[in-house]
């Protein structure tokens, strides 16, 4: 079974009864002019030996007969697929029944088989038989002809004669040959064309997906004293990271980040699952602190997620107007303050990824710790840890670490942008990511807060994370989604 038949069976026997009704019909047209050029033609053998022309007048006369009964029923309102491959089937063993009692009755000497299955070689041209559906009225015309050559020609029944029969049959064989080549390339054709239409259907299902995937990220918030920015860029349009924001009613901003096992759809069907349950929590209660919330995600995720195998990382923080930062992590990649004299500071995850175990939910803890104006936040998901260069070396979170020590930007916002692109200036390619990528930016303070830059520095930053690719990765339970 073909690759058509099996994944778009219904296009490939639409198509094929559609070509089927319309060849029929050519079949009838061509094979009608035929037998009656051939009246034409054998019209001077009356006045020569009247019995071969009287006995080809009527072998054609009722081939003509069955023809137009034939193709009339195939005109009926009721006929379908079914109807067409029996009907152009009988076609074809009733002409050569009648070709063979009649000319076998009205010569002296046998009739070749060729001569009689002249028609069922006209048909296997024509029409769109698989070499099954030709096989069937093939082996029919050969015992026809057996048949009325013992019958009426008085041949023997020697073994000889038995064996010429036999292989007289590979006369035959050219018409399978030609339906079998036929069918190949009508197959391949009618899969490219369902495998194109099927195509642009999921790219527009997708591109849909995609728009209903963003809907569920916030909005940025570049003015006020809680500031954010943030670049997702899945692998497959959707994928499995995603950012959740939520503001107290006190000014505070709590901000999730969670990254799904796997990319693509199925990793994004979790996150919107996920993304419900973000809400229905805040909707309760507007005031839950980090702790809880990766808390009641972990009995989630143990719940509904971890019973298929489907495990995923996160990590909450909140952030209040007097600077500070509290946050709780589940299995996530760290998250970096990058003060604003330079230095870094890593916030390790505090607990295991969601759905790991039931008690893991009761582990987890806070920790706090002081932002000032001009530091920022820079939090991101396990795929950019994973990035690796021509060479094949792995990017890893010392990689990254090195990238976020050394790059300058001149507005803390500009982060997940200049990020993105020194992931890029790592792999050595531009273009698609190689894995789910968001990056998120925070800054705390007045708007006009933030120290001055000089821009980037892309070959230290390049060199700086092509080194601590050659170094150990941090054993925690961070990035154990990946």
């Amino acid at each position: 079974m073909t690759l058509v038949e099996r994944e778009f069976g219904q296009a490939y026997e639409t198509e094929m009864a559609a070509l089927l009704a319309r060849r029929f019909r050519v079949l009838c047209i061509a094979w009608g002019a035929v037998l009656a050029g051939l009246l034409v033609v054998d019209w001077p053998l009356w006045w020569g030996d009247w019995r071969p022309f009287a006995g080809n007048l009527v072998a054609h006369l009722l081939q003509l007969v069955v023809i137009v009964f034939l193709w009339r029923r195939t005109q009926s309102a009721g006929a379908r697929a079914t109807d067409l491959l029996r009907f152009s089937q009988w076609l074809v063993v009733i002409n050569a029944a009648i070709a063979a009692t009649i000319l076998h009755a009205a010569q002296e000497h046998s009739v070749g088989l060729l001569r009689i299955g002249i028609g069922y070689l006209f048909a296997c041209v024509i029409l769109p038989w698989t070499p099954k559906q030709a096989i069937q009225p093939g082996v029919s015309v050969w015992l026809v002809w057996v048949l009325t050559r013992l019958l009426l020609s008085g041949e023997s029944l020697a073994p000889a004669a038995l064996a010429g029969d036999a292989l007289a049959a590979l006369q035959l064989a050219p018409g399978v040959l030609i339906c079998w080549l036929r069918t190949t390339r009508l197959g391949k054709r009618i899969e490219s064309a369902a495998l194109r239409q099927h195509y642009e259907e999921f790219h527009r299902e997708l591109f849909d997906a995609r728009r209903l995937h963003e809907a569920l990220f916030p909005r940025e918030r570049t003015t006020g004293f809680i500031r954010f920015t943030y670049r997702d860029q899945p692998r497959l349009g959707i994928g499995g990271d995603l950012l959740a924001a939520h503001e107290s009613p006190d000014g505070s901003l709590t901000l999730i980040l969670l990254d799904v096992a796997g990319d693509g759809i199925a990793a994004a069907l979790t996150v919107h699952r996920l993304h419900g349950e973000i809400e229905r929590l805040f909707a309760e209660s507007p005031d839950r602190r980090p702790r809880d919330v990766i808390a009641a995600l972990d009995r989630y995720a143990f719940l509904t997620l971890a019973p298929h195998g489907v495990y995923a990382t996160g990590f909450a923080m909140r952030f209040d107007r007097l600077g500070s930062v509290c946050w709780c992590g589940a299995g996530h990649a760290p998250v970096f303050i990058r003060r604003i004299d330079g230095a870094l500071e890593r916030l390790e995850s505090t607990s295991w990824p969601f759905g790991a175990d039931e008690e893991m939910c009761r582990e987890c803890e806070e920790q706090v710790m002081l932002m000032g104006a001009g530091d920022v936040l820079i939090a991101f998901s396990d795929g950019a840890c994973e990035w690796r260069d021509r060479q094949g070396r792995r990017l890893g979170y010392d990689g990254v670490e090195a990238i976020l020590r050394t790059t300058r930007v001149d507005d803390p916002l500009q982060w997940p942008a200049a990020f993105m692109r020194q992931l890029n200036r790592f792999r050595g390619v531009m273009g698609e990511s190689e894995e789910d990528v968001l990056v998120a930016a925070v800054c705390i303070g007045p708007e006009a807060a933030g120290a001055p830059t000089s821009g980037w520095r892309t070959g230290r930053v390049f060199s700086a994370a092509a080194r601590a690719t050659g170094r150990a990765t941090r054993s925690a339970p961070t990035g154990a989604s990946r």
